[in-house]
């Protein structure tokens, strides 16, 4: 007899606390010996931050950044690809901030597994439904805030999330490992080629 899971139909709102990114005034410049890093987009992949690859600057203002922290969800706003991605213990004690771009997801409930928020967040229910939201420009759709917002999350017991993440987990590792198998193969045919040549 299968076991019957009690999920639990919500939305964003009920389950974070949405922002947006630190606002900048003008361009993102790099500042030499400046502490923090600014996320953007091209920093960002599905797997995370790249922080190696991030500006380091100075934010000025008159109230104290929000800093990111483990557990927080970056949401891009724009762009034609929008997928959710982690801020996961790789942070370190660095202080950092999102570019404006991005919405700031942070988790208030104890039964919602970040990591899972993440993944719900890039399946097709969500990814559907922000299509139908967005507000089309000719080149580049914007997400607004009460779109991202109302987005629909069928909510499983704790357990359930983890095994969820787990699995989600196991499937990217797999993916990766693919990815260096078929460059390592690609190289040795490469090497094929090019000993024939000279042979």
């Amino acid at each position: 007899m299968t076991k019957v899971v009690h999920v639990q139909k919500t939305s964003i709102s009920a389950l974070c606390a949405v922002s947006t990114g630190w606002s900048f005034r003008g361009r993102i410049d790099p500042t030499d010996g400046a502490k923090t890093a600014v996320v953007q987009m091209r920093d960002t992949a599905p797997s995370g931050v790249n922080w190696a690859s991030c500006v380091r600057t100075e934010v000025a203002g008159r109230r104290e950044p929000d800093w990111l922290r483990p557990g927080d969800i970056l949401f891009p706003a724009r762009g034609n690809v929008s997928l959710a991605v982690l801020i996961d213990a790789r942070i370190g004690s660095l202080q950092a901030v999102a570019a404006p771009h991005f919405f700031v997801l942070r988790v208030v409930r104890p039964d919602v597994l970040p990591a899972w928020l993440v993944w719900w967040l890039n399946q097709d229910p969500a990814q559907r439904y922000l299509e139908q939201q967005a507000q089309s420009s000719t080149l580049v759709r914007n997400i607004a805030r009460p779109a991202l917002e109302s987005v629909p999350v069928a909510l499983p017991p704790l357990s359930r999330q983890e095994q969820i993440v787990e699995l989600a987990c196991a499937m990217q590792r797999e993916e990766a490992l693919l990815q260096r198998l078929r460059q390592d193969n690609q190289q040795i045919m490469t090497g094929l080629a090019r000993d024939l040549l000279a042979g």
